[in-house]
């Protein structure tokens, strides 16, 4: 299955699924990104919607861009 994401959140999810593949080598790729995909979207940091074409996508929220904001701007003053 084909999983339409904006670029932000195309990006994390990617990053999520490099640290956890290796906990799961029996589960289909597909599979460990909609659980990444459900587990950003019960913390807010994704939301479903429906595309022009019918299909369904996900792009990552505001609360996920202000988190991100404010772990980079730690690390700046760290």
């Amino acid at each position: 299955m084909k999983y339409y994401m904006d670029r932000t959140l195309k990006f994390w999810v990617d990053v999520q699924y490099e640290q956890i593949k290796h906990n799961y080598p029996y589960l289909k790729p597909s599979e460990i990104v909609a659980c990444i995909l459900c587990e950003f979207e019960s913390v807010g940091h994704a939301s479903r919607y429906a595309r022009k074409d019918g299909k369904l996508g996900w792009r990552s929220t505001d609360k996920m861009r202000e988190d991100l904001f404010e772990q980079e701007q730690e690390a700046f003053d760290d």
